[in-house]
């Protein structure tokens, strides 16, 4: 038999440590009473699962409980393993999922990312230096000021620039639209500068609705797309990664903050795993600020060697700053993209130029850095 081995994190006293382990054992597996699960054979050899190690955590106030869980149930899809890694005991208020490794029997079941890093590169055809992004916003722009702020920062010379993930299929912006008139403006500002900025639209709705968006923005010949997984659901995104997708992806964080899992694993692994390219998240000093640790440990879980699956790129983002740029590239590396908004923005009549000199701090940094 293969095990999936999986951590959690338990709060209270050490103390009650086996029965809280056993009960999250339970859950993961059987969901009955030991003694039901026990009077039958199959079940009994083949999908018990057990305690593999209990430690109590460095702070004193809680336990790491890692199990093993037998893969002939977590297996089957994509959505009975994401059931069988945390389905009921996410409902247990003190269980928080930490990691889990993923035996090599299982890694058929998910091919992780189509393009990747080396992908977004190609895309872009950005090798040596960090990524950059901005973002389309404030949602409420008619389509012509969504199209002219497209074409201001593309002339600036930003590698890509995506939707705001609040623009959805609006009636004063809609989908359609908006995707042709954001390609004209990049082509546009690509007769002007001699290089293409990559436009990466929102897919927003009903699982119907997104399919027909991606269908259109790979008929009109966008570079890449976004999408929120945990809006959308991650074996709706898992689908539309492998029987879709023919350009990278960028996978948003809106509602991830809605889960108890560690944001390394999140970020780093579950999200790779269902086939994201490139993983936005909230760095650190910005909006929402991860500790500093949080996000480097999210990068390098994205970037890490991990059996067959390519390397996915981080993006660091919310409430950064231009002025950071030298600190942000000296932390996280050069196979990073830096994803400014407001900051940017907030150039006003001034943003073509604050575009380039942001373009320009990264290089230099990235200069600096290789040298």
């Amino acid at each position: 038999m293969s095990f999936l081995q999986v951590t959690y994190h338990i709060d209270g006293a050490p103390e009650e440590a086996a029965a809280r382990a056993e009960a999250v054992l339970l859950e993961q597996t059987v969901e009955t009473p030991r003694d039901v699960a026990l009077r039958h054979e199959f079940v009994r050899a083949h999908m018990m699962g057990s305690i593999r190690e209990m430690a109590p955590l460095e702070d004193g106030r809680g336990l790491r409980v890692t199990l093993s869980l037998p893969t002939v149930t977590a297996s089957v899809d994509a959505a009975q393993f994401l059931n069988v890694l945390f389905g009921n005991s996410s409902m247990h208020a003190n269980v928080r999922l930490e990691n889990f490794v993923l035996p090599e029997q299982m890694q058929g079941l998910f091919s992780g990312p189509k393009f990747g890093l080396e992908g977004l590169r190609a895309a872009t055809d950005v090798q040596h230096r960090p990524l950059t992004a901005t973002a389309l916003k404030p949602v409420g722009l008619r389509l012509e000021e969504v199209a002219a702020l497209c074409r201001t920062v593309a002339e600036g010379g930003i590698d890509l620039v995506k939707d705001d993930h609040y623009l959805a299929d609006h009636p004063f912006c809609p989908f359609e639209d908006r995707v042709r008139a954001c390609l004209r403006a990049v082509d546009e500002a690509a007769e002007r500068t001699g290089r293409r900025t990559v436009y990466v639209p929102n897919l927003s709705g009903t699982p119907d609705q997104v399919r027909r968006q991606l269908d259109f923005a790979q008929a009109q010949g966008v570079g890449a797309v976004m999408l929120a997984p945990m809006l959308l659901g991650l074996p709706f995104f898992y689908e539309l990664v492998h029987e879709r997708l023919e350009v990278p992806v960028l996978a948003h964080p809106s509602f991830a903050g809605s889960t108890r899992i560690a944001e390394a694993t999140l970020y780093g692994k579950l999200l790779r795993l269902y086939g994201a390219d490139a993983v936005i998240f909230a760095n650190y000093g910005g909006r929402f600020s991860f500790p500093q640790e949080t996000c480097g440990q999210i990068a390098e879980t994205l970037r890490q060697p991990w059996g067959p699956y390519r390397p996915a790129l981080p993006v660091p983002a919310g409430g950064m700053q231009t002025e950071r740029a030298t600190e942000l590239v000296t932390f996280f590396g050069l196979d990073v993209m830096l994803l400014i908004g407001g900051s940017l923005l907030s150039a006003g009549p001034a943003l073509r130029e604050r575009t380039r000199e942001f373009i320009e701090s990264v290089e230099r940094a990235a200069l600096t850095l290789s040298t």
